[in-house]
């Protein structure tokens, strides 16, 4: 199997040489058992072709199989780069290979216009870019790698290492894959995106009424809100109110006072030893058992499995 790394302007090189590497040690541990060797190639577009500058293989004829798309600590890839690689791309898939991003390398797949109609993942940090350019494109931000056969999309900047695993296992098998983690100490590619999950809400919307509603809500969270006193204090009737909140920040109100309780939870849970029961409280839950269900429904654990992974 050839894996083939697309190097971009801008690409990230230590995933692209760090994926390189541990591409061809999977190849030296799976040596033992018979298993044919990995062929890792790299290719750039230059002059209006994609072409070969790198491949442990180099004096056999080419036939790429899985292509990864690195990400970019940088901003991303600029439509008309990206535009440089879908023919190329597009012709791949066409073949039968399958098309890989990682994080922002999604700005070059989204161009091929493979991506419509697909549910994908990429960093939350991208989410309205996405949104907003590719509107037939379903992003789910919850999700660290969605693997849609012959599309694998994944969120994480560093998740080159799950990527790894992950051709490992469609080269080979589940259980080569499994043993080859537990050889690098690393753990296989079941984490979510939304154990990492950061609130971050947006206040760039234009609508200067629904700002103040949201500075009042970052302070007053932990209170019961009442919708109808919410919008007498800022001289809107409840139905506008909640139009305008949704149309501006894409949440319902009571949606939004979720996320900001669960992010101060969060917040207690890594830094105090406080009870979960004492956590809910200060953030306006009386009953623990119902924020414990919105906590993991959000975040995707429990609350006692989130302090246990990320208590400082």
């Amino acid at each position: 199997m050839e894996i083939g790394i697309v190097i971009y302007p801008a690409a990230h090189l230590p995933s692209v040489w760090g994926l390189t590497d541990l591409l061809k040690y999977a190849s030296t541990f799976v040596s033992t058992r018979q298993y044919p060797a990995l062929r890792i190639s790299h290719w750039t577009e230059q002059n209006g072709h994609v072409v070969k500058t790198f491949d442990t293989q180099f004096e056999s004829e080419n036939s790429v199989d899985i292509v990864v798309i690195p990400p970019s600590f940088e901003p991303p890839i600029s439509k008309h780069d990206a535009q440089g690689y879908s023919g190329w791309l597009n012709q791949l898939h066409k073949n039968g290979a399958i098309l890989c991003a990682i994080c922002s390398g999604i700005f070059t797949l989204l161009e091929t216009g493979l991506l419509e109609g697909r549910t994908v993942t990429a960093h939350w940090l991208h989410r309205d870019a996405i949104t907003l350019n590719y509107p037939n494109v379903n992003l789910d931000n919850n999700k660290l790698i969605i693997d849609d056969h012959d599309i694998i999309t994944l969120a994480g900047l560093m998740s080159w290492m799950d990527l790894a695993l992950k051709i490992v296992e469609k080269a080979y098998d589940s259980a080569t894959m499994r043993d080859f983690a537990r050889y690098l100490l690393i753990d296989p590619p079941s984490r979510e995106q939304s154990f990492y999950h950061a609130f971050s809400p947006r206040f760039d919307h234009g609508d200067a009424t629904i700002v103040k509603v949201q500075h009042w809500l970052q302070n007053n969270y932990a209170t019961k809100i009442r919708l109808e006193a919410l919008a007498e204090q800022i001289a809107m009737e409840k139905r506008t109110l909640l139009r305008r909140f949704k149309k501006a920040t894409g949440m319902t109100v009571i949606e939004y006072c979720q996320h900001l309780r669960i992010q101060r939870a969060q917040e207690l849970l890594e830094t105090t030893s406080l009870s979960f029961e004492a956590i809910c409280w200060q953030v306006g839950y009386q009953d623990s058992s119902s924020f414990n269900k919105i906590f993991t429904k959000v975040i995707g654990l429990t609350s006692t499995e989130y302090r246990k992974r990320f208590k400082v």
